[in-house]
């Protein structure tokens, strides 16, 4: 029987059914995978992971919302020079990332976008199209071309939206910038917002001023314009028309009985509001007042304040040391650094997180805000929305007017231990300020000789005072004691943050001017605007990250050389003072003729002495910057191994360990059929 089995194994074949059926399992195989990725193409076009680090390719709740409402079709028109991309390969990156978001913006809404990408090569159609949408053509080279990088919408009704050109400076605004394009095309009617404010915001069109290139309008009312429609409001108002959304007032001062009353009733109606007070607005002792002289410096508005139940601490602004900005307060001829204490920038800690207004502001920068506080026995709630740090005191204005003493704010700084509120939202049901109705507004006149005032007499072509009064109260709508339900009021103690040397910085990119956020002041002020008004789609699209990511390893390398170089410079300083000193000293007090100096064996090999050491620190210099040289490209070859070699050599490895388990199976396999 031991016989017959030896003779057996070497003998035995597979059947031809086995070998027939293995073929057909790999057709099988294979008709399987050319289905499942047609099916793939077909059903999961729209699928994807995004695994970026800011989620640069992943669009937030708010342009979800927004792309869900367009009624009518938006088409979108995306100009991209193929010769840019291949000049400047950072630039076609960008470009890319510009248009994948373009794409998943297309694949979200649902066929309501259309999508055309052209190449506008020179004198070609798509050029001259890219032109007539006010495209912005840059030369490439001395030859002239022009090439385009940039945006044209257009929706059903032939309205126009453009992005002129993607700064990569603004590519951590791009899904802002798209999402406010397609808002703008798929709402024509804006959101109307009141601008009511003494201030310049507006520049002085016009004037002299204006011709030098100065006084032009602040940066905030252009960057409200492109979202809003925006209608100034006079200061000497007695009516808030119905069309206002929201009511924007900045730094209210000296403003009549009547507009106050105004405002009063707007809100009282169901009017919402952002007001921006100041107890030291800095900007105003610049202003001319409508009576002459400059219009105050501290804001009024403590009358409707107390109605709603909230005061700022006057004639006083908020210091903190920890949020401090340096600014320098040297002369031209010695820079002096130091921190001052009310102008602070403040950082993701102090906007609360779970309001929709703040929740993703990252720096914003104050200078002399205020303080608010509820007030005892409100009806209101009180809700923070800015604060400072607990490293904070309150400083009286009177010590900020002027040449401020820096140095001696911070030898006086006492913390009070707990943070100050700088913005809030105030909401819920609030008495009328005007409990008795409106104020008169009853005219009066001085008679020829400059007596008292009188009523001016009734005439058959005047009527009474009193008539015009009555006339007046039957076309007012009625009095109104309390608010219909909860006013919804956001309030900041700081108005020279709207101006633009606090959030933005200007710049010239072949002829036009580009503003480039330093600060999310402005989308503070958008995120208010849009939350007061109902529309909290905006709300989260910001700022985003980019992707032109930085190597932090090598970022962080850098700046520890950079600390052992300064640190040898001022070194290098220190030890040029100190000769320079001896020098003095030792210097002869009489010159030769000609006005040369004559100098002494003694000084002679002190400046020789000098010179060695110049050139040894010259030398340490020069290894610091090798050293760093080094510690970085060891990094590059480590990054180059890990993203080049390692993934390579553990795929070949995994492969080799599963054909090596694969090799055991089929023998064990074999063994067991021939023990069997």
């Amino acid at each position: 029987m031991a016989d017959k089995t030896m003779k057996k194994r070497p003998g035995k074949k597979r059947p031809a059914g086995a070998e027939i059926l293995g073929l057909a399992s790999l057709l099988v195989a294979f008709v399987l995978f050319v289905a499942v990725n047609i099916l793939a193409q077909a059903g999961l076009k729209g699928a994807r992971v995004d695994l970026t680090g800011d989620k640069l390719f992943t669009v937030t709740a708010g342009t979800h919302a927004i792309l869900a409402k367009i009624d009518e079709p938006v088409t979108l028109r995306f100009y991209f020079s193929a010769s840019l991309g291949k000049e400047l390969p950072g630039l076609a990156k960008y470009a890319g990332r510009v248009r994948d978001l373009l794409g998943e913006y297309t694949a979200l809404a649902g066929g309501k976008i259309r999508l055309e990408i052209a190449d506008p090569s020179p004198f070609s159609d798509a050029e001259d199209t890219a032109v007539a949408f006010g495209i912005q053509g840059i030369p490439l080279d001395q030859t002239g071309e022009m090439v385009y990088f940039g945006l044209a919408g257009t929706n059903s009704t032939d309205d126009e939206e453009t992005i002129a050109f993607f700064s990569p400076a603004r590519e951590r605004f791009l899904e802002y910038d798209l999402t406010k394009l397609i808002h703008n095309l798929a709402n024509p009617k804006r959101t109307v917002i009141g601008l009511m404010t003494s201030l310049p915001v507006r520049g002085y069109p016009g004037t002299a001023l204006a011709r030098m290139g100065r006084g032009r309008p602040w940066q905030m009312v252009d960057q409200l314009e492109q979202l809003f429609e925006v209608q100034t409001v006079d200061t000497n108002t007695d009516e808030i028309e119905e069309e206002i959304d929201v009511l924007m007032i900045v730094h209210p001062v000296g403003l009549p009985e009547k507009t106050l009353y105004a405002v009063d009733q707007f809100l009282m109606n169901g009017g919402r509001a952002l007001i921006f007070t100041d107890p030291l607005a800095e900007i105003a002792g610049r202003v001319p007042a409508p009576g002459g002289g400059r219009l105050p410096l501290a804001s009024d508005f403590k009358r409707l304040f107390d109605a709603w139940g909230i005061e700022q601490a006057p004639g006083v602004a908020v210091g903190d040391r920890l949020l401090a900005r340096r600014v320098d307060a040297g002369t031209a001829q010695r820079s002096q650094p130091v921190d001052y204490l009310p102008w602070i920038t403040l950082k993701p800690e102090n906007f609360a997180a779970d309001d929709l207004t703040t929740s993703e502001i990252e720096s914003m920068n104050l200078a002399s805000a205020g303080s608010l506080r509820p007030k005892d026995g409100a009806t209101t709630k009180f809700t923070p929305l800015i604060t400072s740090s607990p490293e904070a005191m309150l400083i009286e204005t009177d010590k900020l007017k002027d040449r401020p003493d820096f140095f001696g704010l911070i030898r006086e700084f006492k913390p009070a231990g707990s943070p100050y509120t700088l913005a809030a939202r105030i909401s819920g049901p609030v008495p009328s300020a005007f409990p008795d109705g409106p104020p008169s507004d009853k005219t009066a006149k001085k008679d020829g000789d400059g007596g008292e005032p009188k009523e001016a007499a009734p005439t058959e072509a005047a009527p009474t005072e009193a008539a015009k009064e009555k006339d007046d109260a039957l076309k007012r709508p009625p009095h109104l004691g309390k608010s219909k339900g909860d006013i919804n009021v956001i309030v900041v103690a700081d108005a020279d943050m709207l101006r633009d040397q606090f959030w933005v910085e200007l710049r010239q990119f072949f002829g036009q001017v580009i503003a480039i956020p330093i600060a999310n002041n402005i989308d503070f002020v958008i995120n208010a605007l849009d939350n007061l008004a109902g529309s909290d789609e905006l709300i989260g699209l910001r700022s985003r990250g980019v992707s032109q990511r930085p190597f932090e390893r090598v970022v962080d390398l850098t700046r520890a050389a950079e600390i052992r170089y300064r640190t040898t410079e001022r070194e290098l300083q220190t030890r040029r003072e100190q000769t320079e000193l001896k020098l003095s000293e030792l210097q002869r007090p009489d010159q030769a003729g000609g006005g040369q100096i004559i100098l002494t064996a003694a000084q002679i090999e002190e400046i020789e002495k000098f010179k060695g050491e110049l050139l040894k620190i010259r030398k340490q210099l020069r290894q610091v910057q090798l050293d760093l040289r080094r510690d970085i490209e060891a990094l590059e070859a480590r990054l180059q191994f890990y993203n080049i070699a390692l993934i390579p050599i553990g795929v070949a490895a995994l492969a080799i360990i599963l054909g090596l388990l694969r090799i055991r199976r089929r023998r064990q396999r074999m063994e067991t059929e021939a023990l069997g």
